[in-house]
């Protein structure tokens, strides 16, 4: 099982609001988050990730536990196995697309890698500057890169905003293919109820 408690202070635009989160459900579950704009969604993601430290917070996967605020528990990122794909995606720039990718990776695994590029038809690009791309296909290698860590948890903040329609429906359905295959729990925020409210096993509304 998971536990989320989480009290966080937001100090936003339209001034000040509480971000209060309390929920538990299965590991590997596919977890929809909703809610309007500023309401704290990404400073959750954040939060999970470890890059963000709440004003209190418990956060339980199975037997481990990675924050506790009581007790001054709160395991870094690189003890999380975490993987969050950024809303601004966050890649190297002086980075080809197969390199971004493969850096993600703790364990590489370049047939994963070829899988992706294929499944988002980016291997013909796979040797350029992320710097060359147009934003929907940056978006696509930082959803590639995220998906190829293969993490416990996967943070997706955003991952299908700035793609067409068509290809749309091939990076959800490969979403959908790695929460299956992995198991990991995928946790998904978008404006878009339909990208993936139908398909997920618990929603969290902020």
């Amino acid at each position: 099982m998971i536990t989320i408690d989480i009290s966080h202070t937001l100090y936003t635009s339209n001034g000040i609001a509480d971000l209060l989160i309390q929920k538990t459900f299965h590991e590997s579950d596919l977890v929809f988050l909703s809610g309007a704009s500023g309401i704290g969604k990404t400073t959750f993601f954040r939060i999970l990730a470890g890059l963000v430290k709440p004003d209190y917070g418990y956060l339980r996967i199975g037997d481990k536990i990675l924050l506790r605020t009581e007790k001054d528990i709160n395991l870094p990122p690189q003890q999380r196995d975490v993987a969050l794909m950024f809303q601004d995606y966050a890649l190297f720039p002086n980075m080809t697309v197969w390199e971004n990718i493969a850096f993600a990776q703790k364990e590489k695994d370049p047939t994963y890698i070829t899988r992706l590029l294929d499944a988002f038809q980016m291997t013909t690009l796979k040797d350029r500057k992320v710097t060359q791309l147009s934003g929907g296909q940056q978006q696509r290698v930082a959803l590639a890169r995220t998906l190829a860590q293969k993490a416990s948890i996967t943070l997706l903040d955003e991952p299908l905003s700035s793609v067409d329609a068509t290809m749309k429906a091939l990076m959800k359905q490969e979403i959908l293919n790695f929460h299956k295959e992995t198991q990991s729990t995928v946790f998904v925020i978008s404006h878009q109820p339909e990208d993936f409210q139908a398909e997920a096993d618990t929603i969290i509304t902020l």
